[in-house]
């Protein structure tokens, strides 16, 4: 895997970049600028042009005229996650010791694919096993249990799976939950991250423009992919200013990545 100071990142395929490229711009680009941008990661024409296709049918972009796209920002919940990460930290309020909670183990497992999303909609709302086929989160999110169950259906969680709220658990059992988070590595994670990204954002300006844009979209997108997995812990399991810091290090280094692109794309 590639590493962009020190930040290992990842190609994305069509599907991917067409998502990340219209979620950053918040507006119509076009085939043409889209199939440019797919050539700079290596990505074919045909390839790129199936991925819009693609995207159209399932609902998640929106064809404009003359050959533009845009985001559908009323379609699918994780499209609509990736678009929020800025306001995310917002959700989050204050706790009470009580946890949100899913059990799962009447789920099948037989279809690979929705487990995976099944899975996926766990993983993207900060829940951690507790025991096999329990998995738990503190209460400290907006709208509580009502919201919380209505985010992890739209992000595919098996509607086998009971979401409830969980609440007087034993002092054993309060204080081996406080610990299904390795805040350690979490904070590592994010001053990892901070410094890669402070990193880049010095040298963009140094770089050739094509060289600039690619390794923006890259760093960007493996932080914001780690922003969006962040569990929003209350302040009772783990300090919020790393991920303070990094969202708003992030949110200045998207600001100008998106200046650079704006450039790029002028130039077809």
């Amino acid at each position: 895997m590639e590493k962009i100071c020190n930040v290992p990142v990842a190609i994305p395929s069509a599907p991917e970049l067409i998502l990340d490229l219209l979620v950053a711009h918040s507006g119509m680009l076009s085939a043409q600028s889209l199939c440019r941008a797919g050539a700079l990661m290596g990505i074919g024409e045909s390839t790129l042009r199936v991925g819009l296709t693609r995207l159209a049918s399932d609902g998640k972009i929106e064809r404009g005229e003359r050959g533009s796209y845009a985001l559908n920002r009323a379609g699918p919940a994780l499209s609509r996650a990736v678009d929020g990460w800025r306001q995310r930290g917002a959700q989050a309020v204050a706790w009470r010791n009580d946890w949100l909670a899913v059990h799962d183990a009447g789920v099948p497992r037989s279809d690979k694919t929705a487990w995976r999303h099944h899975g996926l909609a766990l993983s993207l709302r900060g829940f951690a096993p507790l025991q096999t086929g329990l998995h738990i989160r503190p209460d400290n999110l907006r709208g509580g249990l009502a919201a919380e169950r209505e985010q992890l259906q739209g992000l595919g969680l098996s509607s086998k799976a009971l979401v409830f709220r969980l609440a007087d658990m034993d002092e054993a059992t309060q204080a081996a939950a406080r610990k299904l988070w390795n805040v350690r590595a979490l904070t590592a994670g994010y001053q990892r991250l901070q410094t890669g990204i402070e990193r880049s954002e010095k040298r963009l300006d140094k770089l050739p423009l094509e060289a600039a844009v690619r390794e923006s979209l890259l760093l960007g997108r493996a932080v914001i992919a780690h922003l969006i997995r962040d569990p929003l812990l209350p302040a009772e399991l783990m300090s919020p200013a790393p991920r303070i810091a990094l969202q708003a290090v992030t949110r200045r280094y998207q600001d100008k990545a998106r200046k650079l692109w704006r450039t790029w794309f002028a130039q077809a």
